[in-house]
C-alpha cells in the first residue's frame, strides 16, 4: 500500500498540480486519509518519499534513454529535464509550504537531472558555454510550465539555438 500511495502522490502532483491534496489522492485510492496517514505521519513524509522515488525513476529513465547504443535522444533528456522542473516548480513548493530539507532534496535532485544529462545535451560545449545554455533552457521551461506552451515545441527550438 505505501508504494500505491506514493506512486499515486506522484501521479496526483502532476496531474492537478495545485489542486493536489491528500484528500483527493485518498479518494483516488479508494481509501481513507487516515490510512494514508498510517504509512506517511506527517505530510512531509510524504512529500520525501514522493520526491525520492520520482528521482530515482527518473535517474532510471535516463540511464535507459543513454544506454539504448543509439544516438542519445536530447529531445527526451531535456522532456526528462523539463518533468523535473514541474516537480520543482516555485507555485508546488510556495502552495505545499514544503520544508527546507524537502526543498533542498528536491532541488538537488533536479540539478542531478541536469548533470546527469549536460554530457548529451551540451555535446561539444565548454563548460561556460553549457552554463549559459543551462541558464538558457532553465528559462525557457520554466516559461513552458507557466504559459502551458507546448513542450516538443519550445525544446526543438531549444537545440536550434544550440
Amino acid at each position: 500500500m505505501k508504494d500505491k500511495i506514493i506512486d499515486a502522490s506522484i501521479q496526483s502532483l502532476r496531474q492537478e498540480g495545485l489542486r493536489f491534496s491528500v484528500d483527493v489522492l485518498a479518494e483516488r485510492l479508494r481509501i481513507s486519509k487516515k490510512t494514508i496517514y498510517k504509512y506517511f505521519p506527517t505530510k512531509e513524509a510524504l512529500a520525501y518519499a514522493m520526491y525520492e522515488r520520482y528521482y530515482e525513476k527518473l535517474r532510471e529513465k535516463i540511464r535507459t534513454l543513454v544506454q539504448q547504443g543509439r544516438d542519445t535522444p536530447e529531445e527526451e533528456l531535456l522532456l526528462c529535464y523539463l518533468d523535473s522542473a514541474k516537480m520543482v516548480s516555485r507555485e508546488i513548493f510556495n502552495k505545499y509550504s514544503l520544508n527546507q530539507v524537502i526543498g533542498d532534496f528536491a532541488l538537488n535532485g533536479h540539478a542531478a537531472v541536469w548533470k546527469a544529462i549536460r554530457p548529451y545535451v551540451c555535446k561539444t560545449m565548454s563548460d561556460e558555454e553549457a552554463k549559459i545554455y543551462q541558464l538558457i533552457v532553465d528559462g525557457a521551461l520554466e516559461r513552458t510550465i507557466a504559459c502551458k506552451a507546448d513542450p516538443a515545441a519550445v525544446i526543438g527550438m531549444l537545440r536550434k539555438i544550440k
